[in-house]
């Protein structure tokens, strides 16, 4: 076999390894960044359920332990990481939403 014909053949064979590893970390992103997705989804509709539930029933004293953990607190709204919870003007909460 000529020298020509060994090149050859290692060049496609790490060509086609190449490829296959290229290949394989496209879909490892796809399907890490679809799951990620699919967790911030669910995180947004579990933290909806509970906005709903506590919207107009706790109040701002009810949220003291919180405030005095936090030292974020402005006297307005409430933010923790990605979440702020705001409240109306008699201390009751308004809303909780988040920034992703």
């Amino acid at each position: 076999m000529n020298n020509w014909k060994k090149a050859f053949w290692i060049q496609t064979i790490l060509c086609f390894g190449i490829i296959l590893y290229l290949g394989y970390n496209v879909l490892d992103q796809s399907f890490s960044l679809t799951y990620m997705k699919e967790g911030y989804e669910d995180t947004e509709h579990d933290l909806m359920q509970v906005c709903n539930s506590v919207k107009g029933k706790l109040s701002r004293k009810d949220f003291k332990d919180i405030i005095d953990r936090y030292p974020d607190y402005h006297g307005e709204d409430l933010e923790l990481s990605r979440i702020k919870i705001s409240f109306d003007k008699n201390g009751i909460v308004d809303s909780i939403t988040t920034d992703w």
